[in-house]
């Protein structure tokens, strides 16, 4: 929206065309002079016009009152004020001008026939052929009233002192100058002739109408001007943080939202009138024992109580009466008497106003309150004349006139004896009982000031049930608001039945059923709510001084209703590990005792020790770690875990033994462990998390915030509906491989050409020349074969005819007896093909082997179906047998596919022939890895039937 900034300037009233002034020439003749004069907002008037800039009349205001005035703002000794305080820019943007660009012509009048701010009007009767005279008539004013007035104008007029004009005003911004004035008698009546300075413009005729007014001070004319004031471009910080900030848990869930006609919409029953009883009430409802007249009734009368309840039941039933009676008629108009609403006017009349104890007979059940015709609420008020109505009334009545008669503090007892003997007097009675009576409201919440420091856990008893929350929290105790609370008002104030809607509930329980106590059924969630505050404070000492400890959780627990078996305290870690059932270091114990533990064994170690106390040898762990976390609230897997629990108990279980398979390091899965979890726990157990949630909205969900403020800081709490893994659950990831390459370069420089000899070793070579060229035989598989060494290599490397071989398995270690090979030498026996040349002393023979792969035989069965291997290589489909070799360092599973013949049916893969054995897989497909192997062996027959 734009913004404007507004410029105000005062200018001359000539430059608007409606105003008629004297011309300058007249003027000069006449003489200017300043005249004093006051305005008086009882007589005089102020109009208000709005031209545009061009003079054309936009709007027009006769009688203008958005003025002020300051407060010696008084004329000296005259009535009225001298100065007055205009505002023409709120007056343009009030009317309508907000974009400025305007004139505000304002004119300050005195009608000359009337002596208020009352506007009498004449007509034009004639006009002269100049139009400078004019005739009129008013059927406003009394002849009387008309010569009067213009006798005392002529004598203004043809005054001397300073020249005086009034102006004819025709309400449309047009005024014209008057010079003169007279009556004149015509046959339709007193009629005054008017002489203008100027002639009367032709658009006013015979019939139009005008006032005749003076000015009381000059016009004056403002000019609004506006200027846009241009959007200033604001760049956004971000603020800095708030570390003042109050962060709370509360949750604030409110109602649909409804209004007054919604809100009250409802049949008009028993409820509904004590729905708008308590609204009416608007003190706080203090512990009252109503069975008890001293607790409640000190100065007033109880006789007179009890009979004036009674009045007041019988008008309520009678009203009821005529409203049943309308609707068995169908006669269903409202809003006069004898309608429908005017007899539920008159019963809301009465409830709105019952008091405490009206109200205790009226809506509560008891040997002391109004007998009701059922045992359930809403209670239905007998009428006054069944017999037990009658007899109930009749007893209450002696029990309270002999209350009456012992009670020396009743009001009455400081009237004279013969004043209340005569039977005139009991107006003055009923009324000294209606003081009575007020000075013991008065007096009943004078006594329950000191109710405040009784802790009584009652709802009705001790500390008021709506100041209790208060009290509580100025102890330093947060409570917080319940998803009770959201309710609908009956619901919440008076009780009511539940309502289930569209859904099916065949039969219901009431909670108090067998305990004499049907009757508080349907309890309202206010008081339920009131009742738990109640015992809060009642265990307050006890609650604050075991803040911190299970033993504070339960008693907080315990307060809101809510046993041992329903919601308990389970704290985690501390389990003992060598205990015949062990799920983990982390599974929760459901008492405190339970970690409190003691190892007196084993205080003098066994092994190499260095002293008697300290061992090299690391001790045994007995426990898990202890962790801070304390769980409060509705497991959704609880009841699968004491399942598995049962299921478990008669054999040794330990959670390791499932967890730490070397084979399961590949897999996304611990596979033996599923395996446990689906054979152990039937699925018709697991709870419908639907169902779950459904029924923990009926507990009231302020007791999990609570307990956080009464655990320590560093506590970890799960509260609420709990959502975790089941107790044989564990989630797994893959292991992740690691492959690496070792890359060895070889090569080689050469660095010089060296030529040798065998030094003379065997003569010169021009006198002696030693021959040592030789043939030599080596055994083989193959048999015996000859090697020629014809090029006198043995001069140089001293291998010679009939020499011992020593064959090195380069390892310059072996007699090192802690050093040894990393891979086994491989035992073999060694047969001599040829014997006919001995072995050479201290020959040592190395064998190599080479792993082929694991050893597969998959059969089919004839005539019935085929196995075939699809991966890693392909074998022709057969139904005989495959025989399959995997490296599984190279290719990780082998998968193989059967397929039944005509007439048959794939089975499943077994152990043994013909469906024997062990069932392996029922899919067609097999896929085998290296563990599936070990586990299941190395033959796999397809079955067909």
């Amino acid at each position: 929206m734009a913004t404007f900034k507004y410029i105000v300037n005062q200018i001359d009233t000539n430059s608007i065309s409606d105003v008629k002034n004297i011309d300058s020439k007249d003027s000069t003749l006449i003489g200017n002079f300043e005249i004093s004069s006051t305005y008086d907002q009882s007589i005089h008037n102020i109009e208000l016009h709005f031209y545009a800039f061009d003079g054309t009349l936009l709007k027009s205001i006769p009688n203008f009152k958005n003025i002020s005035q300051l407060g010696n703002a008084a004329g000296a000794g005259k009535k009225g004020a001298s100065n007055l305080i205009l505002n023409p820019t709120n007056d343009a943007v009030s009317n309508g001008f907000e974009n400025g660009d305007v004139k505000l012509l304002y004119r300050f009048t005195n009608n000359l026939f009337s002596s208020s701010n009352k506007q009498p009007k004449f007509f034009i009767e004639s006009i002269s052929a100049d139009r400078t005279e004019v005739r009129a008539l008013s059927n406003q004013l009394t002849d009387e009233q008309v010569s009067n007035s213009t006798i005392e104008l002529k004598n203004k007029l043809n005054s001397t002192s300073y020249f005086s004009e009034y102006f004819l005003n025709f309400g449309d911004g047009k005024t014209f100058i008057g010079l003169n004035i007279d009556t004149e008698v015509i046959s339709k009546g007193r009629s005054v002739v008017l002489k203008l300075y100027q002639p009367l413009d032709s658009t006013y005729t015979v019939n139009n109408t005008f006032t005749i007014e003076e000015e009381v001070s000059n016009e004056v004319l403002f000019e609004v001007q506006a200027e846009v004031i241009s959007d200033q471009l604001k760049i956004p910080y971000l603020k800095g943080p708030n570390f003042a900030v109050e962060v709370t848990d509360e949750n604030s869930n409110p109602t649909e939202y409804l209004n007054y006609n919604e809100l009250f919409s409802y049949p008009v029953t028993s409820s509904y009138y004590e729905l708008r009883s308590l609204f009416n009430d608007k003190s706080a409802q203090i512990a009252i024992n109503h069975s008890d007249y001293s607790d409640f009734i000190h100065f007033s009368s109880a006789e007179e109580r009890l009979r004036n309840f009674k009045y007041k039941l019988d008008l309520i039933h009678s009203y009821q009466s005529s409203i049943d009676s309308i609707n068995s008629t169908g006669y269903i108009r409202t809003g006069i008497t004898g309608s429908l609403d005017y007899y539920k006017n008159l019963i809301e009349g009465i409830v709105n106003n019952f008091d405490h104890y009206d109200r205790y007979l009226y809506y509560e059940s008891g040997s002391t309150s109004w007998p009701k015709g059922n045992t359930t609420r809403p209670y239905i008020t007998q009428l006054s004349n069944t017999s037990e109505a009658t007899t109930w009334y009749t007893n209450q009545l002696v029990s309270a006139s002999n209350y009456d008669v012992t009670n020396f503090d009743i009001l009455t007892n400081t009237i004279p004896t013969f004043i209340r003997e005569d039977s005139n007097n009991d107006p003055y009675l009923m009324f000294i009982h209606m003081i009575g009576q007020h000075f013991d409201n008065l007096w009943i919440y004078f006594k329950a000031v000191s109710d405040k420091y009784d802790a009584d856990n009652r709802l009705n008893f001790g500390i008021s049930k709506d100041i209790v929350r208060s009290t509580i929290e100025s102890f330093g105790i947060k409570l917080y608001d319940s998803n009770q609370n959201l309710d609908n008002l009956f619901s919440l104030l008076t009780g009511e039945n539940y309502i289930s809607g569209s859904e099916v509930i065949s039969s219901v329980i009431t909670a108090t059923s067998g305990s004499g106590s049907e009757y508080l059924q349907p309890v309202p969630k206010d008081n339920y709510l009131k009742e738990i505050y109640k015992r809060i404070y009642h265990n307050l000492p006890l609650l604050l001084k075991s803040k911190g400890t299970e033993r504070g959780l339960r008693a907080l627990l315990n307060s809101f209703g809510i046993p041992r078996d329903i919601l308990s305290v389970k704290i985690f870690g501390g389990v003992k590990s060598d205990t015949n059932l062990f799920y983990g270091p982390n599974y929760y114990v459901t008492s405190s005792f339970e970690k409190i533990r003691t190892d007196n064994t084993g205080s003098i170690t066994s092994g190499s020790t260095l002293s008697r106390y300290t061992s090299i040898s690391k001790p045994q762990v007995k426990y898990s770690d202890d962790s801070h976390t304390v769980e409060i609230g509705f497991n959704l897997s609880e009841q699968r875990d004491s399942y598995v629990k049962n299921s478990l108990s008669s054999s040794k279980f330990s959670i390791d033994d499932y967890i730490g398979d070397p084979r399961d390091m590949s897999a996304t899965e611990y596979r033996l462990l599923d395996i446990l979890d689906e054979n152990t726990v039937d699925s018709s157990i697991s709870r419908n998390p639907s169902g779950f949630v459904r029924l923990v909205k009926f507990f009231d969900n302020s007791i999990f915030r609570i307990v956080k403020d009464f655990i320590p800081a560093r506590t970890n709490a799960n509260v609420g509906i709990v959502v975790k893994p089941t107790i044989l659950n564990r989630s797994k990831t893959k292991t992740p491989t690691v492959s690496w390459i070792r890359p060895e370069y070889i090569g080689s420089i050469d660095t010089a050409f060296i030529t040798g000899s065998h030094g003379e070793s065997f003569g010169s070579e021009k006198k002696v020349r030693y021959n040592t060229n030789y043939s030599a035989s080596y055994k083989t598989p193959l048999g015996v074969i000859t090697r020629d060494i014809t090029d006198q290599s043995p001069r140089y490397t001293g291998e010679f005819s009939g020499s011992a071989t020593v064959v090195s398995t380069m390892e310059l270690n072996a007699p090192n007896i802690f050093k040894t090979v990393n891979q086994p030498l491989l035992q073999f026996d060694v047969t001599i093909f040829n014997l006919s040349l001995p072995i050479p002393p201290a020959c040592n023979i190395t064998l190599v082997s080479t792993y082929l792969g694991e050893y597969y035989v998959f059969y089919g069965e004839s005539n019935q179906g085929t196995v075939e291997v699809t991966y890693p290589t392909s074998e022709a489909a057969t139904d005989t047998s495959i025989t399959y070799v995997n490296n599984h360092n190279i290719y990780e599973y082998v998968t193989v596919e059967a397929a039944a013949q005509y007439g048959y049916t794939f089975d499943g893969w077994y152990t043994e022939a013909s469906g024997g054995g062990s069932l392996i897989s029922t899919g067609s497909i097999l896929t085998l890895t290296y563990p599936y192997q070990r586990a299941s062996g190395s033959n796999y027959y397809a079955n067909f039937v």
